[in-house]
């Protein structure tokens, strides 16, 4: 059976959604930003649609989720 991609997060910033990746891959998540061409281009496409997403596999939905989920939670609140 084929693991499909499913979307994970919505990012604004290419820069958040670098860093997320980065996080998600130093845990053994492969992953995979979508959106970016047009994001990069014309930057009000990511107001208008779903902008920059990071994808995951299907099976490693529910760990990548919580892996962010805890980083975000360890960080100190503004």
């Amino acid at each position: 059976m084929e693991d499909k991609l499913v979307p994970l997060k919505n990012y604004e910033s290419m820069v958040d959604a670098m860093f997320d990746q980065e996080l998600l891959k130093e845990n053994n998540i492969q992953s995979s930003i979508n959106g970016e061409d047009s994001v990069e281009l014309m930057p009000m496409f990511g107001e208008i649609n779903e902008g920059l997403r990071i994808v995951v596999l299907e099976k490693d939905y529910e760990t990548a989720l919580k892996l962010l989920e805890e980083y975000q939670n360890s960080l100190p609140k503004e």
